[in-house]
């Protein structure tokens, strides 16, 4: 996972990591199989992501070209009639490493970026968003998991203020 933002990170995409490793670098230790980032959709950055996940060896997990991605009208029906949150990709291995590309998240790109909070992964800084917009995120997802990140997170920022 560690090695995939690296590489998103050397390639220069604009992202804003979210989902569970966002809140584990916030401070809460958990356990995640995938890694969830928010990506500036604008033509230039889908480019750079679409041939950085090549690189990578991912691919959609759905049976469409992973260009798809960078066809708004397309992922607009998708979200609309399938109720698609995320457009996922992965590796071929036994054990796939999963990205998952939130197309349509409850904060928005740009507010995400600006309240993120750049931390070291590794050697490289990655833009992690806010306690507070990872809560935003999790509230009202009906997910066991994502209510005991929100309490988890709520400690965190308690002992932060």
């Amino acid at each position: 996972m560690l090695d995939l933002l690296g590489m998103l990170a050397k390639s220069e995409v604009d992202f804003v990591l979210v989902g569970g490793l966002a809140v584990a670098l916030r401070g809460y230790a958990r356990f995640t199989v995938d890694v969830d980032v928010v990506l500036a959709m604008d033509a230039a950055n889908l480019r750079k992501f679409i041939a950085a996940a090549k690189q990578a060896g991912l691919h959609p997990s759905i049976p469409v070209p992973m260009e798809s991605l960078a066809q708004s009208d397309l992922i607009e029906q998708w979200h609309r009639e399938k109720g698609m949150l995320a457009f996922s990709l992965r590796t071929a291995d036994t054990v796939p490493l999963v990205l998952d590309v939130l197309i349509k998240p409850v904060v928005p790109y740009a507010e995400l970026r600006q309240q993120a909070t750049l931390l070291d992964v590794g050697e490289l800084p990655i833009a992690v968003a806010s306690i507070e917009h990872l809560i935003a995120m999790k509230t009202g997802t009906g997910r066991s998991k994502d209510q005991i990140d929100i309490d988890e997170l709520r400690k965190i920022q308690a002992n932060n203020e």
